[in-house]
This record gives C-alpha cells, sequence and structure tokens, in this order.
C-alpha cells in the first residue's frame, strides 16, 4: 500500500506551503499513487487559485497502517 502527498505553495510567498495528503481510498500499487498524486496537483491547481502544486512524492505504508 502507499500514500500520496502533493505540496502546494501560494504564489504570494513562496516560503507559505501546505501539505496535502491522498484521503480517497488506499492505493495499493506505486503506479496507482503517481497516477493520484497527479490528479491531486491537478485539482489543487484548479480550486485554489493562490497556490501551485510544486512537489509530490509517494511513499510505501508500513504493513498494517493506513496512514
Amino acid at each position: 500500500m502507499f500514500n500520496a502527498y502533493v505540496i502546494a505553495c501560494a504564489l504570494f510567498d513562496p516560503t507559505h506551503c501546505i501539505k496535502f495528503e491522498n484521503a480517497l481510498h488506499p492505493l495499493r500499487t506505486e503506479r496507482a499513487c503517481e497516477a493520484r498524486a497527479m490528479e491531486m496537483a491537478n485539482d489543487i491547481n484548479e480550486m485554489l487559485t493562490d497556490f501551485k502544486a510544486v512537489r509530490w512524492q509517494c511513499y510505501a505504508l508500513a504493513g498494517g497502517k493506513l496512514t
């Protein structure tokens, strides 16, 4: 299982950033995680016009953990 997160930073102050984590469903493969991270980045860019997604990462969850 994998989890995805995306970091978005404010356009007016690039030092002001927010971390978004996937909360929809468990991601079983790294490929699914990458696709979800891209989906999240696109959603962030569309909904938060003062922010821009600047970085994403997928990481493997330890056995038995969901987050």
